[in-house]
C-alpha cells in the first residue's frame, strides 16, 4: 500500500507483481478480498488507489529464507531456540542476536546439568549457530571455548547407547511372530514390509512413518517403491542429508534371504497389493492415513516382548543399526555401507556393534 502510496504515479498504466514470502498475503492481494476488516480497509485503499492510476497488480509467493531447512530440521531448530529463550527468560535476560558467547557458555551447561545427551547438545548448539548465520552474525559455536565445551560435554557422557541391532536371525524371529501377534490381517503384511525394508534398506524411522498426519509428505511415499521381479527399488527424497545431496535411489535384491524363510520382494508385493494404488504415504491403511511412529512403536514392543526380547534395548533404529552391523560382518566396505545407509559422513561407524 505504502509503495503504492508512493509510486503510484511512476506505475501509472503498468502492471506491478508483489513478491512475499506469506501465502495467506498472496492469496488476500490476489483474490481481493479478506475475512479481516482491519485488512479490508487497507486492500479497498490499494485497489481505488490502482484504479486511479490504472495499475493492474498480482501477488506471487517467494520462499522464505526457513525453506532453506528441511521441515523435520525447520521444527528441530525452532524448538532449540524456544529451550534457548526459556533459558534467557529464567536469567531474567531478553534473547536477542547475537547471542554473547558467555551466554552461550551457560546455555551448554544448563542442558548438560538438565541430562541432554551430547548429541542432542550439538544439535541444539548448530540451530543457534543457523539463525546467527541466516541474520548475517558470527557463528558462535566457532568459538574455541564453546568448541571446547561440546568436547568436554563428550567426554563427559557417562550413558552410552544401550539399543542392540537387529540382527537376520531376529528379524525372521519378529516376521514369523506378526500372524499370532497381530490380529489385524492388513497390518500383519503393513508390519512385515515395513521390518523388512526397515532393514534391507538401512531405513530410519523417521524415513518410514510420520510423526504426525500433518508430515507424512517427508517419508517414503507410494510412488518411491516399484517391484521388478524380485528387486525392489527405493527412492529416497526426503532424508536427513537430502537437501545436501539431493535425492537418491536404492536397488535391493529381494529375493529370499540365506538362512531365513523371508523373501523382501514377497512382503512388499503382498503389502502393495493389499494397500492399493492411493497416492501419499507408503505405510498408509487403504484410506490414505499414515501408520504414526507412535503405532508402530508400539507394535515393535509387542513383537519383541512375545520373541522374549527386551523393548528397552531394541528400538525402531536398530533395524538400521542391524543392517549396518550385518554388511560390516559380510566384509563390505566402509563407502558401500555409507552409500547403502546414505550416511555423509563416517558417522555408520557408530552403528556397527560387533563384539
Amino acid at each position: 500500500m505504502v509503495a503504492v502510496e508512493m509510486w503510484g504515479t511512476a506505475w501509472a498504466n503498468c502492471s506491478v507483481c508483489f513478491f512475499t514470502d506469506n501465502e495467506s498475503l498472496v492469496s488476500v492481494i490476489n483474490k481481493q478480498t479478506s475475512k479481516e476488516p482491519s485488512v479490508m480497509v487497507l486492500l479497498r485503499r490499494l485497489i481505488l488507489t490502482c484504479l486511479r492510476y490504472n495499475i493492474h497488480f498480482i501477488a506471487q509467493h517467494v520462499p522464505g529464507r526457513e525453506a532453506s531447512l528441511a521441515p523435520s530440521s525447520r521444527l528441530q531448530y525452532e524448538r532449540a531456540w524456544y529451550k534457548l529463550v526459556g533459558f534467557l527468560h529464567s536469567l531474567g535476560l531478553v534473547p536477542v542476536l547475537p547471542v554473547p558467547i558467555y551466554i552461550m557458555m551457560f546455555f551448554i551447561a544448563h542442558l548438560h546439568n538438565a541430562g541432554l545427551a551430547p548429541a542432542s547438545i550439538i544439535s541444539y548448539v548448530s540451530a543457534i549457530s543457523y539463525f546467527h548465520k541466516i541474520n548475517g552474525f558470527q557463528d558462535p559455536a566457532k568459538s574455541f571455548i564453546i568448541s571446547r565445551l561440546l568436547i568436554g560435554a563428550q567426554n563427559l557422557r557417562t550413558v552410552s547407547d544401550v539399543r542392540l541391532p537387529i540382527t537376520l536371525p531376529i528379524l525372521t524371529k519378529l516376521v514369523t511372530a506378526v500372524p499370532t501377534v497381530i490380529t489385524s490381517r492388513y497390518k500383519q503384511v503393513m508390519l512385515r514390509a515395513m521390518m523388512v525394508l526397515a532393514f534391507k534398506a538401512y531405513l530410519r524411522v523417521g524415513e518410514m512413518v510420520p510423526g504426525s498426519p500433518r508430515t507424512g509428505q517427508n517419508c517414503l511415499q507410494r510412488q518411491d517403491i516399484s517391484l521388478n521381479g524380485d528387486l525392489i527399488s527405493v527412492s529416497f527424497r526426503h532424508f536427513k542429508h537430502s537437501r545436501k545431496h539431493g535425492s537418491q535411489s536404492l536397488q535391493i535384491p529381494g529375493g529370499v534371504i540365506p538362512a531365513s524363510l523371508i523373501s523382501p520382494a514377497s512382503c512388499v508385493r503382498d503389502f502393495l497389493h493389499a494397500r492399493g494404488t492411493v497416492q501419499g504415504p507408503l505405510f498408509a491403511y487403504v484410506d490414505g492415513t499414515p501408520m504414526l511412529r507412535r503405532e508402530f512403536d508400539f507394535l515393535l514392543k509387542h513383537l519383541l516382548e512375545f520373541c522374549g526380547l527386551s523393548s528397552q534395548v531394541f528400538k525402531g533404529h536398530s533395524f538400521r543399526i542391524g543392517a549396518a552391523t550385518s554388511a560390516a560382518l559380510r566384509g563390505e566396505s566402509d563407502a558401500q555401507i555409507r552409500a547403502a545407509g546414505r550416511w555423509s559422513s563416517d558417522a555408520f561407524r557408530k552403528y556397527i556393534r560387533v563384539a
